[in-house]
């Protein structure tokens, strides 16, 4: 090796053209990273969803959920099976074993799952993926004081004119309710035309069609035959013929019902800053760069924002990668702060030249870790970002040993290319072992296993190869750049300016020799003397921390607590809660948080707040966080809501997020009615502080312990938001035949069926339109199946064709089924 470290040293074309290569190579590979704000990755996962719309828990468990498990668990390779049934939806997770490839087993899966052909009519085609972790970049709002039809077709607008912008390819409009047309029948119009419910559906499905009908071939060339008839709109169902009577007059779709081309029954609304607002989330895919792809989003606004109509407004709001640029602002800080002073703390007590070529060690180190970032496959981020600045303060102990001990031997021999790698050699393997310690502290988390691994393995595919870097630069580079040698000028026939220079910097040199000589070393001979002492007082500490940390004086967890630049408060109603009663808990919340903004505007001088958005039947910050494949059904429905707000950026702010966040729960207090209420300020979301799972063969038994449980828990001082997973169901109405309606000749199916048909609705067809997928159900007047009397008053038609009261052939029995199985 001292070989080696002499070549370099004589031959410095040699020695620069390595340095040359790595910055190169850094630097050019710097600008083609991916940016992004987390790092994505597979969770190992494959996600199968299916919708079975109205449908009760126990129905979608027992049509979809246990058919897919019986139909998947015997693939090799599946570690786990999760199966979620919830009203109207179905969610089933397949967690993959290590070693097993994921795409290859949803493959597998999707084959099993498309082979089942048992599911109910009504159950759409299951969605079979892999589950990945997305982040969103940034959002965009439009608000108006209008119709929700206005909004959504500015949102869709604006939508589709981000995903046109050549830097940005995915966006999805949230917080608004899809397309439906809705054939809302009369039955008194079906009595007087003699037309049943089955029959409109039948018409509609026969009569709104679009069919290929093959070509024929003419002298002038091949023509095409087309059935064209396919209706798009509320007006051209309407049109629709139904009937034709013997006089010749036909029977329209309008003749005998009403046609509302609208929403769906859906109870999902926002608010920004107090007005109706449609939200357009931004994502960054493939390889895109998360900082352009705000500054995109940004420039758009600012183009687009003139020429909207009056009353409407457009903003951008929880900007991810504003964290993702204060982070590299943070790194460069840092370095620039550590590169100076490590350059001013070696000019101070050794030579000027000595002091910027180990400094420089710092940006080479870092560029060929840079350089191998692509081949890694880590990106800039987060975690990268964090991971350069943790080992910002290592990289450069190797350089500052190597280069003080050449200064030492040069000084000390008064030779330079000798010397220098005499001094180089002398601490070779103290520097190695002290660099290949460090790196073997690190390298364990390459083999972390599962997400988590995932995760942290970003930290050594970073710290590594800089380490590595900074040896190679150390010991082959930095020889060569030192290896002339000088004696220190006599101040005798020099200038003033100059013999002031060299007293200023003997003067520092003098006073550390003389603190060396005087303290130091007598301390050190001490310490080697009462060796058994020392030992002791070295093991005292160990113990002293370990009983720190046993007695709970130093924290223990996971992930820290990382302020965010968003308060967000989650509200969870009773399944059976009407949607106003969960308006009235976000409007409280809403109406605290803007007494709040005030407040501490008056406090602070100056606006703490950006933006408040309410929004109602949605979670829509967890809803991103998971998506839809990874049981995002669940932060979605009518018992749920979120206010969200967004605070000025962190270096501007006056005030802490955590502390707006505890004002703001100290504000609200109890929301009536609520079973949850979470407010949350942190940027990881590591989740519960304490997590109890309690298992028992009985429903009833796990409640009454959770209940006692909790009650145990708020007693605690300090202890705040105890909530418990168990959500009960909707009250239900169980439906049986009598023995009169035996006698008719109904079956359990002609009356499930007419009852759904009374009170959902059946789905004659699903039109694509523009970039919509809009359903087209039929169904009685909404306003007319809200109350238990709907279901009373209610005709069941027999076999034969007659219509009978509801009661005289069914009986109802009221129940509470749970919220999910």
């Amino acid at each position: 090796m001292k070989g080696l470290i002499a070549w370099f040293a004589r031959n410095h074309v040699v020695a620069n053209l390595l340095l040359f290569v790595i910055v190169a190579a850094g630097a050019v590979t710097l600008g083609t990273l991916k940016m992004e704000v987390f790092p994505e990755f597979s969770l190992d996962t494959v996600s199968i969803t299916a919708e079975y719309r109205g449908a009760a828990p126990e129905e979608v468990e027992e049509a979809i959920c246990l058919r897919i498990e019986e139909a998947i668990e015997g693939i090799e390779g599946i570690k786990k099976i999760t199966a979620t049934a919830r009203q109207g939806h179905a969610s089933i997770m397949a967690e993959i074993s290590l070693g097993y490839d994921v795409r290859r087993l949803m493959e597998d899966i999707k084959s099993e799952v498309d082979a089942i052909d048992t599911f109910p009519d009504d159950v759409e085609k299951p969605v079979v993926q892999e589950l990945n972790s997305r982040f969103q970049v940034i959002n965009v709002s439009i608000s108006a004081e209008a119709d929700l039809a206005i909004l959504k077709r500015l949102g869709v607008q604006v939508r589709e004119e981000i995903k046109a912008l050549p830097e940005i390819s995915h966006a999805e409009l949230l917080s608004v309710p899809p397309y439906e047309i809705s054939i809302e029948v009369s039955e008194e119009a079906l009595r007087r035309w003699g037309l049943t419910f089955d029959q409109v559906a039948t018409a509609v499905r026969r009569f709104s069609v679009d069919l290929p009908g093959g070509s024929v071939k003419t002298r002038t060339g091949e023509v095409l035959l087309r059935t064209n008839g396919q209706a798009y709109t509320g007006e051209e169902f309407e049109g629709l013929p139904l009937l034709r009577r013997p006089d010749g007059t036909r029977i329209h779709l309008s003749d005998v019902a009403t046609v509302v081309d609208g929403f769906e029954d859906v109870s999902v609304s926002a608010l920004l800053d107090g007005t109706p607002s449609v939200v357009v989330k931004v994502y960054r895919v493939g390889e895109q760069n998360a900082i352009h792809v705000a500054e995109a989003v940004y420039a758009y606004v600012e183009r687009v924002r003139p020429t909207l109509p009056d009353g409407v407004q457009i903003a951008t709001w929880q900007d991810s990668a504003r964290m993702l640029e204060g982070r590299v602002d943070l790194l460069v800080r840092n370095a620039a702060t550590g590169l100076t002073l490590v350059f001013v703390v070696l000019a101070l007590f050794m030579r000027l030249r000595l002091a910027f070529w180990v400094s420089i060690g710092i940006p080479i180190s870092f560029l060929g870790a840079i350089a191998l970032m692509p081949l890694f496959g880590v990106s800039i981020n987060m975690m990268s970002l964090f991971s350069f600045i943790l080992v910002l303060g290592i990289v450069v102990d190797d350089a500052i040993v190597v280069g003080e001990n050449i200064h030492s031997t040069q000084v000390r021999t008064g030779k330079g290319t000798s010397a220098a790698v005499r001094g180089t050699y002398q601490v070779l393997v103290p520097v190695a072992f002290g660099v290949m310690t460090t790196m073997a502290a690190f390298s364990p988390m390459l083999f972390v296993p599962g997400i988590m691994g995932k995760i942290v393995r970003v930290f050594p595919l970073i710290i590594l190869p800089t380490l590595f870097f900074s040896l190679v630069e150390s010991n082959l580079i930095l020889p060569c750049h030192l290896r002339n040698y000088k004696k220190p000028a006599a101040n005798r026939g020099l200038n003033p300016v100059a013999r002031a220079w060299n007293a200023f910097f003997e003067f520092f040199s003098t006073g550390l020799e003389r603190f060396v000589d005087r303290f130091y070393q007598p301390f050190l001979r001490a310490a080697l003397e009462w060796r058994y002492l020392t030992l002791a007082v070295a093991l005292s500490l160990i113990l002293a921390t370990v009983g720190m940390i046993g007695a709970g004086k130093i924290r223990w967890i996971l992930f820290p607590i990382v302020e965010s630049d968003a308060v967000v408060a989650f509200l969870t109603m009773p399944m059976e809660a009407p949607v106003s009663l969960t308006a009235e808990g976000v409007d409280t919340l809403g109406r605290t948080a803007a007494e709040l903004r005030r407040e501490i505007a008056s406090e602070r001088g100056s606006d703490q707040f950006r933006h408040i958005m309410s929004t109602v039947g949605q979670h829509p910050f967890r809803l991103v966080q998971s998506g839809p494949a990874a049981g995002g059904n669940s932060y979605a429905g009518e018992h749920l809501g979120e206010v969200h707000l967004e605070l000025v950026p962190a270096e501007r702010r006056e005030i802490t997020a955590d502390e707006v966040g505890a004002r703001w729960r100290e504000k609200v207090g109890q929301i009536p009615g609520a079973i949850e209420l979470t407010i949350t300020s942190d940027l990881i979301g590591g989740g519960k502080a304490i997590d109890l799972q309690f298992s028992a063969s009985d429903i009833q038994t796990l409640v009454e312990v959770a209940e006692i449980t909790k009650r145990e828990l708020a007693g605690y001082p300090g202890v705040i938001e105890v909530t418990d997973t168990y959500r009960g169901g909707k009250p239900e109405i169980n439906l049986g035949l009598t023995s009169e309606g035996e006698a008719l000749g109904l079956t359990l199916a002609d009356l499930g069926g007419q009852v759904r048909q009374g009170f959902f609705g059946e789905e004659a067809q699903r039109i694509q339109r523009g970039r919509d997928e809009v359903r087209v159900m039929v169904r009685y007047p909404r306003q007319d199946r809200r109350t238990v009397a709907a279901l009373e008053q209610m005709r069941v038609r027999t076999p034969g064709g007659d219509e009978v009261p509801f009661s005289t052939v069914a009986v109802g029995t009221m129940g509470r089924g749970p919220t999910s199985i």
